[in-house]
């Protein structure tokens, strides 16, 4: 199948960053090399420590998890232009926020020597900068921190984003959705049928992991939030399936390929399974039940087509093997200026009728406008989460739960030894019936997945 892979990716700049740091009384800063542990530095509460594999001395900064950063607050001069360099072994982003901006460097891969990471800035009218260094998808150690003024006025600013404590998404507008998310927990599917095989496109982990876009399905939006589009017409992902998607397909194996998608029967280490499922096979999973929290925005859905499917977009799914624990949609009928959220719970292999719970609003095709539901492009959160039995999906908006709902799947048939399971995320256009060119679109702005005994 032809891909189209353009430039390369490594997830982002996480930090809510750094409400209080220590705060140095010069220019220089402190404790540059960390060979006086974490004096001078303020740590996230993430997986990170001193490393005795360093570039130069004894010692340099270690990164091994998401969310971990360590950071430092400097006084510098005022309206100043200056560069922040320090040296990379792994991967890792090299970053200072300043005038509440953030500049950063990021390798396009990991890198295997130590590699010296720059970024230019301009320090604020106070001249306060704070400098952090931070995860980025994999392992990685930085050490050899240096900070110069530049009195070169043609030097240009590093890539810059606005973050999210000062009004914008905490994503950056000029990098692919690999360099903004951490994609490489990851495949997509896309509407797209390049070698004309009949079957839809498919980007891997690996190939998303090197900034994989597709301009018609699948980029970075003017405010860096990372867009699924899926259009009526196009390719499906079997001959069996009605519907279009750009979907994310999750891949426990991180682009490790000597682990298949899928075992030929029950679980490997590629997917996950339900705490309930026999204790004797959760060491071949991957991890053990599951957790996924997101934040976006709906765009578009269809409006035209048959009235059962106008309107209705999945944006959150849990698939098993054959059947789907949970599909979340988001449906907005043509006369309503607002949207309904519902979700779907399908028992496995024969064991009940399929369950519909809503929300917000009605799924009905005749659905009055919900007096609290979401219009298109206004953000929303959702959690989906699974503890043994137990299906909870909640609904919520700047930090308030506004719907949860919780379902026993004891008797659900999922609890088995031959089951598996993986999380799904995007848009999957749930209309065939529509103009071809009509389409469904949501745009995310954060997406994390978690599982008990899981390392990535």
């Amino acid at each position: 199948m032809k891909q189209t892979p353009k430039r390369q990716l490594r997830p982002l700049i996480t930090l809510a960053l750094v409400a209080s740091c220590a705060v140095a009384t010069a220019s220089d800063i402190v404790n540059a090399s960390f060979e006086e542990s974490w004096q001078g530095w303020t740590q996230s509460t993430g997986n990170l420590s001193i490393s005795n594999d360093a570039r130069t001395g004894a010692h340099s900064l270690k990164l091994s998890s998401q969310g971990a950063f360590a950071a430092q607050t400097l006084n510098l001069a005022p309206n100043t232009k200056y560069q922040l360099s320090a040296y990379l072994l792994g991967a890792g982003t090299l970053g200072v926020k300043s005038n509440g901006q953030l500049f950063f460097d990021q390798p396009k891969k990991r890198v295997k020597e130590w590699t010296q990471l720059a970024v230019v800035f301009e320090s604020s009218d106070n001249g306060s900068a704070t400098i952090f260094a931070s995860f980025a998808g994999t392992e990685g150690r930085f050490d050899d921190f240096n900070l110069t003024a530049v009195n070169d006025n043609s030097t240009a600013v590093s890539a810059k984003i606005l973050p999210s404590t000062a009004g914008g998404t905490g994503l950056s507008p000029d990098l692919p959705p690999g360099r903004n998310f951490d994609l490489l927990g990851w495949y997509l599917n896309t509407p797209g049928d390049e070698n004309d095989d009949g079957i839809c496109d498919r980007f891997d982990e690996v190939d998303l992991a090197k900034g994989a876009t597709d301009s018609r399905y699948f980029y970075t939006a003017p405010d860096g939030g990372m867009v699924f589009k899926a259009t009526v017409a196009g390719a499906k992902t079997s001959k069996n399936t009605k519907f279009t998607r750009t979907e994310l397909r999750e891949m426990l194996r991180r682009g490790d390929k000597s682990i298949k998608t899928k075992a030929d029967a029950g679980p490997n280490k590629n997917n996950w399974v339900f705490s309930s499922a026999p204790t004797r096979i959760h060491k071949l999973a991957g991890g053990i039940d599951g957790r996924m929290e997101a934040t976006l925005a709906v765009n578009a859905v269809t409006t035209t087509g048959d009235a059962g499917q106008v309107g209705r977009v999945i944006v959150g799914q849990i698939h098993a093997d054959r059947d789907e624990p949970v599909r979340l949609y988001y449906r907005k009928l043509p006369q309503n200026t607002r949207g309904s959220i519902y979700f779907a719970h399908e028992p496995s292999r024969g064991h009940g009728d399929e369950q519909f719970i809503e929300l917000i609003g009605s799924k009905s095709n005749s659905a009055s406008d919900p007096e609290k539901g979401f219009a298109l492009n206004e953000k929303f959160s959702y959690v989906i989460d699974v503890k043994g039995n137990t299906l909870l999906v909640e609904i919520s908006q700047n930090g308030k739960t506004l719907a949860s709902k919780s379902v026993d799947m004891t008797h659900s048939g999922y609890n088995v030894a031959s089951d598996y399971m993986y999380f799904k995320a995007g848009v999957y256009n749930q209309n065939s019936t529509g103009n071809p060119e009509d389409f469904v679109q949501a745009t995310f702005y954060r997406l994390n997945t978690s599982h008990t005994g899981y390392k990535p």
